[in-house]
């Protein structure tokens, strides 16, 4: 597999720098393409490969091309090179073509099988924090695919190969995904965010604030996982201590009162599934009817 990168930010880095340094890998990483040609310059230097100045050198040499622009930009690159092959100026018979969009679906690649190519959309589900270090704990990542049979089956075999766990979706689910997806990666970090200032409130510094919730927040996300959210739940929804729930309502600001009650009807949910001979019917009211 000859692999050519259309966008040399954080996901193309990550995706050449690990997939070189996987020497397992049945890959070659051809080069990089970018808008900005120096940005392309300074991946390829630090991945170790090529940079091309024109897309079509790079789609010449590869049979396989990742487009990891970011979203908006991904359709505008797929009419680029529909536009090359129009003109002969590229070949796309028998190229795979991927993208690593988590909202988006193939169908982006609007008519590729009208230029003999297949296509698919892959999502490592990873939060890609730095573009010179991700790529030391992609080894880690799972996937999410869907398109092109074909294309689908060729990517998650090689996925697979490296050690990936790879889960397949229908196109029709990819905003809901990226939308679970989003819930637990910023979502949380919005919601740690305002215990933070809650605590501010409190008095805690903010790196008092940080240094007491660290603990907490990460044996209660082990567990978690360890255990399954339901099983690990406590606190005073799942025990159904409605007066400390009411407390909290009466003290917190407006805007960080609706976050805790809308979380609060999910945990409810779950204290109902853990404990289903108790009766939160009570805690349901109060909550409901505080404002």
């Amino acid at each position: 597999m000859k692999i050519g990168i259309i966008g040399a930010g954080k996901v193309g880095t990550t995706l050449g720098m690990y997939l070189r340094q996987r020497k397992d890998a049945m890959a070659e990483i051809v080069g990089f393409y970018s808008k900005n040609v120096e940005t392309a310059k300074e991946t390829a230097e630090f991945v170790g490969t090529d940079y091309f100045e024109k897309l079509e050198d790079l789609v010449a040499l590869s049979d396989t091309l990742f487009v990891t622009t970011p979203d908006g930009e991904i359709a505008k690159v797929w009419d680029c090179m529909r536009q090359l092959a129009a003109e002969s100026k590229i070949d796309l018979n028998q190229k795979l073509i991927c993208h690593f969009s988590g909202s988006l679906s193939s169908d982006v690649f609007v008519s590729i099988e009208h230029f003999g190519a297949i296509a698919c959309s892959l999502h490592p589900i990873y939060a890609f924090s730095n573009k010179f270090s991700a790529y030391k704990q992609f080894h880690k990542v799972n996937f999410t695919m869907e398109g092109n049979e074909k294309a689908v089956e060729t990517m998650k075999t090689f996925f697979e190969s490296l050690g990936h766990g790879v889960c397949l979706l229908k196109k029709e689910d990819k905003a809901k995904y990226h939308g679970a997806m989003s819930m637990v990666s910023n979502h949380m970090l919005a919601l740690l965010q305002t215990a933070v200032d809650t605590l501010g409130q409190c008095g805690f510094t903010r790196k008092q604030a940080y240094e007491s919730l660290e603990t907490i927040v990460t044996e209660n996300i082990k567990s978690g996982f360890r255990f399954g959210a339901v099983e690990a739940l406590t606190g005073p929804i799942e025990r159904n201590d409605v007066e400390t729930v009411e407390k909290h309502l009466k003290v917190l600001e407006p805007q960080t009162a609706v976050i805790y009650k809308e979380l609060a009807k999910v945990l409810i949910s779950m204290s109902k599934e853990k404990n289903p001979k108790r009766d939160y019917e009570t805690m349901e009211k109060r909550i409901d009817n505080m404002k």
